[in-house]
């Protein structure tokens, strides 16, 4: 005869392991929802970091922009008061019957400089022949131009290793020297398209910042021997830009000037 109290017993233990594997399942389900709600939050703090440190970079870097730009008025600002105050001293003169020839620097000066001007791109040429490097004599003193190529990637401010190098290179031979430096910046004019930089002209004044760092922290140069300058697509090599001019464009220029520190 069949008992109906153990088919009620093993229907039971039935029931409790299934509700038992359903609370586990439950269990289960939920830890994969909080794990995933977890990274999702994880992921999106560390975004927010991430824009947060981008901004905080371009704020320090216009920081350093606006400093920069404030020394060089105040460079400005004192030779003009230089002047004045010769002028004024040259018409006091003048109106006292005073009659003194002015002084001028002796041709051995002159020649020195330009001795000197020769060394350094003598020095350069010989280590940077192959990195496209092109020199310029000018009336203020000698510009090398330094292609992006060598320098950064595209639309990026930060050096390269190979552009690391190339400073290196011109830091031990500036180091020889005691001439005051001018770092300008320089793009082409096209948009700065997928770039953190607004326009070329905040791409091309970081540009020449980051050289400049380079230059001074790095290699130790006095801070005081540089001026940075940013043009943007304000100074072409070339009026036109395309797959061969482009580059020329996309520059970073160190004019090394005929004035010492």
């Amino acid at each position: 005869m069949h008992d109906d109290r153990l088919y009620d017993e093993k229907e039971l233990e039935k029931s409790w392991l299934i509700s038992y594997s359903d609370l586990f399942t439950l269990l289960f389900v939920i830890v994969v929802i909080i794990a995933a709600a977890h990274a999702t939050k994880i992921k999106a703090q560390m975004d927010e970091a991430a824009r947060q440190q981008a901004s905080l970079k371009q704020v320090h870097e216009s920081l350093d922009l606006l400093n920069l730009q404030k020394l060089e008025l105040e460079r400005e600002i004192h030779q003009l008061e230089a002047r004045r105050e010769a002028l004024a001293a040259a018409v006091e003169g003048k109106s006292a019957g005073e009659s003194r020839p002015r002084p001028e620097a002796p041709p051995a000066a002159s020649d020195a400089a330009k001795r000197d001007m020769e060394t350094i791109r003598t020095q350069l040429a010989s280590v940077l022949q192959a990195k496209h490097v092109d020199f310029e004599e000018t009336g203020d003193g000698l510009r090398v131009r330094l292609p992006e190529t060598i320098l950064f990637g595209s639309g990026s401010a930060d050096l390269k290793d190979e552009g690391k190098q190339v400073v290196d290179v011109v830091a031990r031979v500036l180091k020889r020297f005691s001439y005051r430096v001018r770092i300008e910046g320089c793009t082409d004019d096209t948009p700065a398209a997928q770039s953190p930089y607004r326009s070329n002209w905040e791409l091309s004044s970081a540009r020449a910042i980051a050289v400049m760092r380079e230059l001074v922290n790095i290699h130790g140069l006095p801070a005081s021997r540089f001026t940075v300058a940013g043009w943007g697509e304000h100074a072409p090599l070339e009026d036109k830009a395309s797959a061969e001019n482009g580059p020329r464009n996309r520059r970073v220029d160190l004019l090394i000037l005929v004035e010492k520190e």
